[in-house]
């Protein structure tokens, strides 16, 4: 998962914090419910309704505006009022993301084979998906708004890139027995270069984790090791997330069917 977010290192300065991705996701949500039928266009209002950050979130639609993530279309009789449009580069990042998550639900046996692949190369049942994705947003920013390990790495800038590489980097160095504490080194300017970010954001959020009870250090030898607490509580957070994205895409078929039939 980490690779489309080192590749991406702008997408991930305008999108690092959860709050600014699922806005972006609710506005494509919305747009795509209104083409079924099923809710309103989205404006910056009712985003900021829902979202409950109007300042914030004014600033950052400006950004997505500037970066070609969205476009105004005028509310007709409504001066003061304008709809959120997605622009293609906003779809084209969800695709990708959605579709990765989707394989890796596959893999899991979470989700229906091929999956994936229509989300990634089916324009038409992207749109569709999308607009039954309403409670899998609902959930995910439920989660991220909880108690867990991965929440509690969600909440920093990039904070979700960031535990990809302690993950990643951890199952990499995972040779010996089960339960066994694995070492592996962890240079944190390396990490800072991947994803975009300063060294002292990463040096911080490494820090913090520790005081929260999520890796410990051994800063002598430059190595970390994480806690079982980090990998049980987000593999319970992928799991989790990868059944709901699955769940949508029975949801988008079963819509899709009944069109048909």
């Amino acid at each position: 998962m980490l690779r489309m977010h080192v590749a991406e290192k702008i997408v991930s300065k305008v999108f690092g914090r959860n709050l600014q991705s699922h806005a972006a996701g609710l506005v494509v949500v919305m747009h795509c419910e209104a083409e079924r039928g099923a809710g309103p266009r989205p404006t910056l209002a009712l985003v900021q309704r829902e979202m409950g950050r109007a300042r914030t979130l004014a600033a950052f639609f400006g950004l997505l505006r500037l970066a070609g993530y969205v476009t105004r279309e005028p509310v007709p009789g409504d001066a003061r009022s304008a709809w959120l449009v997605p622009a293609p580069p906003l779809y084209d990042g969800l695709r990708q993301w959605l579709s990765h998550h989707a394989r890796c639900g596959e893999i899991l046996g979470l989700a229906e084979p091929g999956l994936a692949e229509r989300l990634r190369g089916d324009d038409a049942f992207l749109r569709l998906y999308l607009g039954h994705a309403r409670e899998l947003f609902a959930r995910t920013r439920q989660a991220t708004a909880g108690n867990g390990a991965w929440a509690w790495l969600d909440r920093f800038d990039c904070g979700d890139r960031i535990g990809l590489v302690l993950l990643g980097a951890h199952h990499r160095a995972a040779t010996g027995e089960p339960g066994d504490r694995v070492w592996f080194d962890l240079h944190a300017r390396e990490v800072a270069a991947r994803l975009g970010l300063s060294h002292s954001h990463v040096r911080n959020v490494i820090n913090r984790s520790e005081a929260e009870g999520l890796l410990v250090q051994d800063r002598s030898r430059g190595r970390v090791a994480l806690t079982p607490r980090l990998l049980a509580e987000s593999e319970a957070w992928f799991r989790s997330f990868w059944g709901w994205v699955a769940e949508t895409g029975r949801m988008a078929e079963a819509d899709e069917a009944a069109r048909r039939g």
